[in-house]
């Protein structure tokens, strides 16, 4: 197996678990959700970020549909917040999310780049 495959396989398993670490802590409870950085919003933009670096090396997600999809999940799980005790679902977290997933695609392009013209480097 060649470094690039052994790669692009770690990244896919990073992304489902990005994927489902999110969902899973946007629906719990207020009480039992851990808070690591002082603002909400800022949460949502690294976590989404880190995400798209990782799901958009998913075939199903190259692309913009990466970002198409975590905005779609984001607006999902905040819609679900409703029903959830302690939750405030609001249109800054979704907007912070959406961002944080652009920025994570665009890191992911620039990375992968990057990576393409050292290992062309490297190989020749």
């Amino acid at each position: 197996m060649d470094i690039e495959r052994v790669g692009r396989r770690l990244f896919q398993a990073t992304g489902v678990i990005c994927l489902v670490v999110i969902v899973v802590l946007s629906v719990l409870p207020g009480s039992a959700r851990p808070h690591v950085l002082g603002s909400g919003n800022v949460e949502h933009l690294i976590a989404y970020a880190g995400a798209a670096f990782f799901a958009s090396s998913l075939p199903a997600l190259r692309g913009w549909r990466v970002l198409l999809f975590l905005s779609a999940i984001s607006l999902a799980v905040e819609g679900l917040q409703t029903l959830i005790p302690g939750r405030d679902p609001g249109l800054d977290n979704w907007i912070a999310s959406t961002l944080g997933a652009a920025i994570g695609l665009i890191f992911a392009r620039a990375f992968v780049t990057v990576a393409r013209t050292a290992l062309s480097i490297a190989t020749r």
